[in-house]
Order: structure tokens, then C-alpha cells, then sequence
């Protein structure tokens, strides 16, 4: 790490930026994201880079369907394809849900940006040291296909040899 920081082992967040949308209407795709560290790279110490993920930001890139619909999207270390995950794998570590509902008066009611926060109060993030972030999106009863935005925001860290092998 003193190489990348000037000796001071503080790394400052970066943003990693991409999208995932779905290949059909009402459907389950995913995605993946590489992660930008040099996984051949060991740090002081004997120590592996990986990134700590402090927040993650989903845009869903839609107007609201004016129809009772769910959608959900989910960050992952794993690659889940067209089966739709849940907020229970052990592998998740990011999730958002928006759903529509419509009223008797016909007043539509939804939300189109989350935040997910993953530190612990003292700024300490997830730590992720597989190559790849993988983005599933999948939706129901909506009608029509659409996407989500992703911004996910990480600093690179170093892992010890066995934070790394109970990561990946």
C-alpha cells in the first residue's frame, strides 16, 4: 500500500460505475463488473489487494409503471444468470427493491434512487476479493424492460492470507 498512498496506507474512495438491464420484458439477467485491482499485486505485509465497498447507489432508469410491479436488484461475488437470487445467499452483499403500487384513487407511488450503505459506523466496508461484481436485475408484472445504474463506491484495501481465503 505505501507504494499507491506516499507511505501513508490511506487509500481514498473511488467510484466504479456500470449498468445492468434486462434482456426481455418482466425477465432475470445479470451482469459482471470487473474489479480494478491488481490481483497479482501483494501489498506490504504479505498482504492481497481487494476493495472494501462503502456504498452502493441504484438508479432505476425508468419512469415509475403505472402497474402494481416488483423490482429488485442485487450486487454479488457470484455470477447467478437468469435464476433469480434473494438478499439471503451468503454471496449478496447489496440489494434494492422498488415496488409499485397503485391506489384506489389511481395515484402511482414508488421510489427511483437507493442508497445502500455497508459500513459498520466506523467507515468499515465489505471486503471483496473476487475479480469480478456481478448486478442481476429482475422484475415482475411490470409490462415492459428496463434497467438499473449502479455506482458503487470502494476503497482499495489489503487482506491478510486469511481474510483473502474466506472471502473468495
Amino acid at each position: 500500500m505505501n507504494m499507491l498512498t506516499g507511505g501513508t496506507d490511506d487509500v481514498k474512495p473511488q467510484f466504479l460505475s456500470f449498468y445492468v438491464a434486462e434482456s426481455g420484458t418482466d425477465t432475470t439477467t445479470s451482469t459482471s463488473q470487473p474489479i480494478p485491482v491488481l490481483r497479482n499485486f501483494r501489498t506490504g505485509g504479505g498482504r492481497a489487494q481487494v476493495i472494501e465497498v462503502l456504498k452502493v447507489w441504484i438508479t432505476w432508469n425508468s419512469g415509475i409503471p403505472e402497474v402494481d410491479s416488483a423490482s429488485t436488484v442485487l450486487l454479488s461475488t457470484k455470477n447467478k444468470g437468469t435464476t433469480a437470487g434473494n438478499i439471503y445467499d451468503p454471496d449478496v452483499f447489496a440489494w434494492g427493491v422498488r415496488s409499485t403500487k397503485i391506489t384506489t384513487s389511481g395515484q402511482v407511488y414508488g421510489s427511483l434512487v437507493d442508497c445502500v450503505d455497508l459500513t459498520d459506523g466506523n467507515g468499515n466496508g465489505i471486503l471483496i476479493g473476487t475479480d469480478n461484481i456481478y448486478a442481476q436485475i429482475s422484475l415482475s408484472s411490470t409490462g415492459f424492460s428496463f434497467g438499473v445504474a449502479l455506482k458503487v463506491l470502494y476503497r482499495i484495501s489489503g487482506a491478510s492470507l486469511q481474510e483473502y481465503v474466506g472471502m473468495v
